[in-house]
């Protein structure tokens, strides 16, 4: 299965929406992050032209990182888990994904989870080792055997001009 680590588009900062009164789980993407985002899927779908599964965080940011997501994949399923909310279970998350006979399947989600996630799935154990920025998006390969291969982790400025 080819996996795929998507941390969502920049949203709006964290101290700033906080002053709305709003719970964290409503903050949205910025503008700017949306078109960040297009950008990045300009060439990544170029990349990687076929998902089969999305599987998002319900919190706002990363549905709308999603619905970005859908008109480049039109094809894909889109599922909502909360397998990765924030301070999700790694294992629980896999066996989630595990769970899905597809042959590509993304997760958009959230730091440091994801990063954690991806050491956990690595080397067995949960680290700060591979930060996911923003728009930002990790390739990992797992064998029905067990084997899980990073093929690549892209910084998002590696996919625009300038991010």
């Amino acid at each position: 299965m080819k996996l795929y680590l998507i941390r969502h588009a920049p949203a709006q900062l964290r101290h700033t929406f906080a002053k709305t009164g709003l719970p964290d789980f409503d903050r949205p993407l910025t503008e700017r992050g949306r078109e960040k985002m297009i950008e990045i899927l300009d060439q990544f779908q170029d990349l990687e032209p076929q998902i089969d599964l999305f599987l998002q965080s319900p919190l706002t940011r990363a549905q709308q990182t999603g619905d970005i997501f859908k008109s480049y994949y039109p094809d894909a399923q889109f599922r909502t888990t909360d397998s990765l909310c924030p301070n999700h279970n790694a294992e629980t998350l896999f066996n989630e994904i595990l769970s899905f006979e597809v042959e590509s399947l993304a997760l958009i989600g959230h730091e440091p989870d994801l990063g954690q996630f991806l050491s956990w799935l690595l080397f067995g154990q949960s680290s700060d080792q591979f930060p996911i920025k923003k728009g930002g998006i990790a390739k990992i390969d797992i064998y029905r055997d067990g084997r899980r291969y990073l093929k690549w982790l892209i910084r998002p400025k590696m996919l625009t001009r300038q991010y």
